[in-house]
């Protein structure tokens, strides 16, 4: 199908060359910026792929679950990490590129696990290296995010006795919100993992306005590579079941950080773009009690033009500062 640029987003597939472009790519946001920068009116597209895992697919991910869940044991009876091992892992895992949508359908319909950690690292791993590679990151950086997530809990594993508890005392959990300062100092002290991983592994759970732990860093204080490792982190959190809530629908998760200012924009755009949430033809519902569908994109995803059912009137959301989407319907 032939989209004006306004209505082009990441994660579609270019169907004719453009420039510099080749048909075939999935375009990330540095190819947006450059159709843009190029004047560029319209392009042949294919819609964002959105599908399940094959049997294959899950199969191949079931194994690599197995194989860190080998890893986290061995780390429970006190080997130290070994980073050639994780390397070659996350090398594996990331050996083919995945939807988001298969990534999340998948994790999202496991069942309740005492030890959730294991499936969070590779669920993590896998949406922070996405969402990486549609803002246009380089290939070092999103293998980084994959070895930061294989690093972020190990240091779990040295306090088993305590992980798949419900409810800690407030000297447990002040413990625990070490965890990621443990998991920092467990890295190998030599030069075989880049320092910003490091970085990564301690910051994963502050958040951008300076409510998170263990520093309470505020945005101007984190890592640049950060928030969208903050953004993975959270969204991975917040889908799955835990022993003490259950999960929130991928929906009812972008919505919950969506509407503070602690966590990233643009991570959170990527994530809602690809998981088709702002599609046009989508029914929603806005603050105002309107109920309508997307009719057409604007530069800002999250403000879209809506037309109400039934009366059939335009709400230009960039227009309307207090108006704005709650759900999805």
């Amino acid at each position: 199908m032939r989209l004006a640029i306004s209505n082009v987003h990441v994660g579609m597939t270019l169907l004719t060359s453009v420039s510099s472009l080749e048909a075939g790519i999935r375009l990330t946001n540095e190819h947006l910026r450059l159709l843009r920068f190029l004047k560029v009116e319209a392009i042949e597209v294919a819609p964002v792929e959105r599908r399940p895992f094959t049997h294959e697919e899950e199969r191949d991910l079931c194994e690599k679950i197995l194989q860190y869940e080998r890893h986290y044991n061995q780390w429970e009876e006190r080997i130290s990490p070994n980073p050639y091992e994780a390397l070659e892992f996350i090398h594996q895992l990331f050996r083919q590129d995945y939807p988001l949508s298969a990534i999340v359908t998948f994790f999202t319909n496991q069942p309740l696990r005492k030890n959730h950690v294991i499936h969070h690292a590779i669920y993590r791993a896998l949406v922070a290296k996405t969402l990486s590679k549609y803002r246009g990151d380089e290939h070092r950086l999103q293998f980084d995010y994959g070895i930061a997530s294989y690093f972020a809990d190990t240091s779990y594993a040295k306090i088993r006795k305590w992980s798949h508890m419900r409810y800690f005392t407030k000297m447990e959990r002040e413990l625990l919100y070490q965890h990621p300062l443990v998991s920092m100092a467990m890295l190998p002290e030599d030069q075989t993992l880049r320092q910003r991983v490091g970085k990564l592994v301690a910051e994963h759970h502050e958040r951008l306005d300076g409510s998170g732990f263990p520093n309470r860093l505020e945005e101007r204080a984190l890592h640049p590579a950060s928030p969208l490792f903050i953004v993975a982190d959270r969204f991975c959190q917040l889908t799955a079941p835990r022993t003490f809530r259950a999960a929130l629908t991928p929906e009812e998760a972008y919505f919950y950080m969506w509407q503070n200012e602690a966590y990233d924009g643009e991570a959170l755009t990527l994530l809602a773009t690809l998981l088709g949430f702002y599609e046009v033809g989508r029914t929603v519902l806005l603050s105002s009690g309107v109920r309508g569908k997307i009719h057409h994109y604007t530069p800002s995803v999250e403000q879209p033009i809506v037309v109400s059912e039934p009366t059939q009137e335009t709400y230009d959301l960039t227009r309307l500062d207090e108006v704005r989407i709650i759900a999805f319907q």
